[in-house]
């Protein structure tokens, strides 16, 4: 490749991910000018994996709590198949066991449906969202009213909750 085309190259990649040209120069050669590879090399450098999921998923927020979440379980090795499981991430640090708790018992309302979900930790996920997501009416729905068309309503509200918690504590996600 010639030098002119590997400037190129580096003046795309400084500007698409917001670097200077070393950076860019430094990837592009780490990646045989590959640009969308010198690209990913960059965002891993410089985002963990919590806040690469929150960036490609952020337009569906529910989905992006389940993509953190099974990275957690993944980077945990906490499989589904373990009896310890619950043990295993109620000794995650509170606010990643909190998301995690959350992410599971929404997979469950939508695999068993809301009535069963209502009985599946429920107790649990009324602190979190109460407590740590400061959604104190979504919490006294769930215990009080139980009413499935109420949480459906609210449930985008509970997911962008999550989604801002997860950004105040991504230091202590993977």
């Amino acid at each position: 490749m010639d030098e002119a085309r590997r400037q190129q190259l580096t003046d795309i990649v400084a500007a698409k991910a917001g670097v200077d040209v070393a950076c860019a120069a430094r990837h592009l050669a780490l990646h045989d000018d590959d640009v969308a590879a010198a690209l990913r090399g960059i965002d891993i450098e410089r985002f963990t994996l919590t806040q690469r999921l929150l960036n490609k998923y952020r337009r569906d927020p529910e989905d992006a709590l389940q993509h953190v979440a099974l990275a957690v379980l993944q980077h945990e090795d906490i499989r589904s198949d373990s009896v310890l499981r619950l043990e295993r991430i109620a000794a995650l640090a509170p606010p990643v066991a909190g998301v995690v708790m959350l992410a599971e018992w929404l997979a469950y309302v939508d695999w068993e449906g809301f009535d069963s979900a209502l009985y599946a930790n429920i107790d649990a996920v009324v602190a979190f969202i109460g407590g740590a997501l400061d959604l104190p009416e979504v919490a006294a729905n769930l215990l009080q009213a139980r009413d499935a068309d109420v949480f459906e309503t609210r449930r985008p509200a509970l997911a962008a909750a999550a989604l801002l918690f997860i950004e105040r504590h991504t230091t202590q996600f993977p």
